[in-house]
């Protein structure tokens, strides 16, 4: 009986002991760590169609740098210690999928037979379209195979907008861009998902 007794203290013990670390794995879990592992289980997933893209499995973090930001380049993404510590999920979600649809952009103007460099228009340059372009391709990819993080993302539209901050020579305003993600959803809704964003990605390349 006290050998059976023992067993039994000894196995609860060990139950106890494994969710102890358990937690304690959970709580020492680094942002950057959990920046990771967003990246690696809702990012990258949105870009699975785009086979001849070298998307990145890793991520350079610019200490330096305290804003939300980030940049990205074939097989290479750089993000700032502001967005990795940031506590809006949908805003890492959303800045990411942005950079990361950088790299698609010209694969994606292939599929829509529009090969070739994004044109400068008189009044919107190339760099201009190309941040259209890629909020374009985000908002698409995350409001189709993320449909709560979609909502969640256009009820904070405001504070996106803010965040995107205001126009400069390589980059459309807050408002500009927040609007145009605003279209693209109205025609989804009115039409379909692959039609809204074919032509929405027609109108911004062929731009003025």
């Amino acid at each position: 009986m006290k050998i059976l007794l023992l067993i039994l203290f000894l196995t609860i013990l060990s139950c106890e002991s494994t969710s102890i670390k358990q937690e304690e794995i959970s709580v020492v879990l680094t942002e950057e760590q959990k920046l990771k592992e967003l990246f690696i289980t809702t990012i990258k997933p949105l870009f699975k169609t785009y086979k001849d893209v070298v998307i990145p499995n890793e991520f350079r973090i610019d200490e330096d740098d305290n804003s939300i930001n980030a940049g990205a380049a074939d097989n290479y993404l750089e993000v700032s210690k502001g967005l990795v510590s940031s506590k809006k999920e949908y805003v890492k979600i959303f800045v990411l999928a942005h950079e990361i649809s950088h790299i698609v952009t010209l694969n994606q103007a292939d599929t829509f037979m529009l090969s070739g460099s994004i044109p400068s228009g008189i009044v919107t340059n190339d760099y201009k379209k190309t941040e259209y372009l890629a909020d374009l391709i985000a908002i698409h990819l995350i409001n189709i195979h993320e449909k709560k993080l979609s909502e969640i993302l256009q009820s904070n539209f405001e504070t996106l907008k803010d965040l995107l901050g205001n126009k400069t020579f390589t980059h459309p305003g807050g408002n500009e861009r927040v609007n145009l993600m605003k279209k693209y959803l109205t025609k989804e809704k009115n039409d379909n998902p692959s039609n809204a964003f074919k032509e929405m990605f027609k109108e911004i390349w062929s731009m003025n």
